[in-house]
């Protein structure tokens, strides 16, 4: 997408309306347009350059500069060399520190190692390396602060590329859960607390269900250091039963394809609050469709521009259930 800014977020808006058939009630930019990626992966060619693939394709590229990378992940694309026995990195940014994750190659892991072991990842500006997910030199742990919380994320945990982005989303979330002046709040595919660990701060009772073991761990961790008591589960979100737990706001931040049949037990116990946070508008409608036809309101729709010049982008819709009679 090459259009101007506004051009970009009403041809979104109009996606997000269309496959909800409701209003978009507001359209948030990036405060970046370029250099907004604080996560970028990068596969290696034959001679263990880093680069990408072109489009539906094997071609490899090479690249030393990426238009949307973070300016502290070109400075380590332009200064690294190849890297032998490695199949692909990735470069997580806290927006000033950089670490590496690296896979190794098949039946390459030894190789893969010295090379990494051979690198000045101090001179390179580096934080720490990691390979296969673990620590192999310095510290690879990525630090987010995000609304009052420091999350301290190992080398494999997800987190949100567009790091301003993220945080203008667990605000809004924030805020919304506040308003609506509940308890218990059930936080689902809560990855490492993200959304939910600023309601527990604030003294709301936190339930979160997540697959990830390690974005678990890194959850645990965080609610330890900050001396938080949250109900942390490692199992699938998407397999939620009624009764499973018990809340009185819910808060979704599914993957790409959403949360079909999910939303169906939920509203089995009338939750007095939803937030729906969605990569992928025609599965936001679907999700959507069962508690609009149960009675709730959508009081919000917004869109976030998390990835500009793109066809993507983030939705949060919040939903209220109908007063009753």
């Amino acid at each position: 997408m090459g259009e101007p800014v506004e051009a970009q977020l009403d041809a979104k808006r109009m996606v997000l309306a269309r496959a909800t058939g409701l209003e978009v009630t507001a359209m948030h930019a990036s405060p970046r347009q370029q250099g907004y990626r604080a996560r970028v992966s990068l596969r290696t060619d034959g001679q263990g350059q880093l680069g990408f693939f072109r489009p539906r394709s094997h071609d490899h590229v090479p690249v030393v500069r990426c238009a949307v990378s973070r300016p502290e992940i070109n400075a380590i694309l332009q200064a690294i060399g190849p890297l032998e026995g490695v199949a692909s990195v990735e470069l997580r940014s806290d927006g000033a520190r950089v670490v590496m994750d690296a896979r190794a190659m098949p039946k390459a892991a030894r190789t893969a190692r010295a090379s990494l072991q051979a690198l000045d990842w101090k001179g390179l500006g580096l934080q720490g390396i990691a390979l296969e997910g673990k620590g192999l030199l310095g510290n690879p742990r990525t630090t987010l602060s995000v609304a009052g919380i420091e999350h301290r994320l190992g080398p494999s945990t997800f987190f949100q590329i567009n790091l301003e982005v993220n945080a203008e989303i667990v605000a809004r979330v924030v805020a919304a859960v506040q308003a609506a002046e509940v308890s218990t709040v059930l936080d689902l595919y809560a990855g490492a607390g993200n959304l939910s660990m600023p309601l527990a701060q604030a003294g709301l009772r936190i339930i979160q269900i997540e697959s990830s073991p390690r974005a678990v761990a890194d959850g645990r961790r965080t609610a330890k250091a900050l001396g938080l008591e949250v109900d942390i589960r490692q199992g699938d979100a998407g397999a939620f039963q009624a009764g499973d737990a018990f809340f009185d706001a819910v808060i979704l931040d599914p993957p790409r394809a959403g949360a079909p049949g999910v939303m169906s037990q939920l509203l089995v116990t009338r939750p007095a609050l939803i937030v729906l946070v969605s990569c992928n508008p025609r599965a936001l409608g679907r999700d959507l469709r069962p508690a609009l036809e149960a009675g709730y309101t959508v009081s919000c729709l917004e869109g976030f521009d998390m990835f500009p010049h793109t066809d993507h982008l983030e939705a949060l819709a919040i939903l209220h259930r109908a007063p009753t009679p």
